[in-house]
Formats: C-alpha cells, structure tokens, sequence
C-alpha cells in the first residue's frame, strides 16, 4: 500500500497544502489538495474519497475535482464516502446549487460526476482491494479517522481529533498495523486553542500516545500549523516517542 502525501497540513501558505493523501493512487484520505497536485490523469483514476469531517480544509477540492471530471467520467463516478451525518452535512452546505452545483446529478441523473456512500461507524467495507473502516474522534463537529487495509498492512488515520478513546482502542486490536498518522497542530503555548478547537499540542498527543500498546509502530504527524512548525519539531522532538516524524509533502510512503 502506497501513500502519496498530497498535503499535510493545518493551514495553507506558499509550499504548505492542506491534508489529502491519496492511496495507491485511487483512493483519497480528506481532500484538502487534490486538483492543485494531481495532474488531469491522475485526477480521472481517483473511485474514492473518504472523508474525516466536513471542515473546509479537509473537503475543500471536491468540488473542483469533480469540475474539472464532468466530461471524464460518465460511467463511474467518485464515490464520496463517510457516516451519514457528514455526508448529509457535505450535500446540504456545499453541493446545493447555491455554494456549488450539485454534482450528483450532473451531467446526468444517470451518471453523475459524484456519489455519495453513507457508512455505518466501526464496520469493515470493502472497497475493491481494500477494507476500509471509520472510527469516531473527538472534534468540533462530527468527525472519524479511518483504518484502511490491504492485505497484511492496515494504516490508521485520526483526521482531526483532540484527546479521544476509542481510535487507540481500534488500533491495539490491529495485528497488521504498519503505521499511524495522527494530527498535532498547535505548539505546547497554545493548549488552550488546541482544546477549544478540538486539536492537539506535543505534550497531548505524549498523553494520547500512552494509549497505543503496539510499541515500534512509526508515527507520522500532519494537520501541523505552518507558522508554528519549527517549533512543533522542537517540541515533538522533547516528548522522546521512538518512531515518530512530520509527514512531507510529495513523499510516497510503502506499507
């Protein structure tokens, strides 16, 4: 299984993208950037897009992927995946044809650009080659990570989340677990941002990391702040977790 790091973090300046990670190339974690990074081709292999939240970093390219696939895609469409409270929220704020048109009916009711799949939390679906499963987090609005699995290797995603339960819960049942990407956005100075916007700080995911008995495991950080990412390595660096680094933009990771 392949990660491609699409964008990794928690605001957008010059060279630093929002989170969207693409998996062997056709499925996508959060699409914060997508059209900005994948050129046309790229763009038109994409069958899923499996969603944390309904913020608007993590969903913001949908609706020019799907622009830019009206002509591409008459016979299957981008399958647009999540529970179904954040799929209902995603149709009736921004696929409204007041913010963006509904690009589940176009260019046909028959085949449309996008479809929407509804999914119970904490219950294994199968997509293609993979498995993939949404686990409840802590945050602002409704929100999961996901456990995606091929073959013998599972990843484990946050998406955004302060402290939280039943993720690490899911994770130390996980034999195959080969990595975790967690979010940490806020230096340690700014607890109190991180816990009013459901966010972590170094010393919080230090506590949170207690939870996760599968040692040796490596741990990769996104959703970081740009502005404060000098010192988020410091900081990171001084909790002393083995295994544990930022994700990089434009890196491909095996697992």
């Amino acid at each position: 299984m392949e990660i491609r790091v699409l964008g990794c973090y928690g605001g957008e300046l010059p060279g630093y993208r929002f989170c969207s990670f693409a998996v062997d190339g056709k499925l996508l974690l959060d699409a914060g950037a997508v059209t900005s990074v994948l050129r046309l081709p790229e763009q038109r292999r994409l069958s899923y897009i499996l969603v944390t939240h309904t913020h608007l970093d993590h969903i913001k390219d949908i609706p020019f992927l799907a622009a830019n696939l009206v002509d591409e895609r008459f016979h299957q469409p981008v399958n647009i995946i999540s529970t179904g409270q954040i799929i209902e929220s995603i149709k009736s704020h921004l696929f409204n044809d007041a913010l963006w048109p509904d690009f589940t009916v176009l260019p046909t009711v028959e085949f449309p650009v996008l479809k929407f799949i509804s999914i119970d939390p904490e219950v294994d679906v199968p997509l293609q080659e993979f498995t993939i499963r949404a686990i409840p987090v802590n945050h602002t609005v409704r929100a999961v990570g996901y456990i995606i699995r091929k073959g013998r290797s599972a990843i484990l995603y946050t998406g955004d989340t302060g402290p939280t339960e039943r993720i690490w819960e899911e994770a130390n049942d996980l034999e195959d677990l080969k990595a975790v990407m967690v979010e940490t956005s806020f230096p340690n100075g700014l607890r109190a941002v991180a816990e009013s916007s459901g966010h972590m700080t170094p010393l919080m995911l230090k506590r949170e990391l207690k939870k996760l008995r599968r040692r040796g495991v490596p741990i990769l950080l996104a959703h970081m702040k740009p502005q404060y990412l000098g010192l988020l390595k410091k900081e990171v660096r001084q909790i002393g977790y083995p295994k544990i680094s930022f994700l990089r933009q434009g890196e491909r990771y095996q697992f």
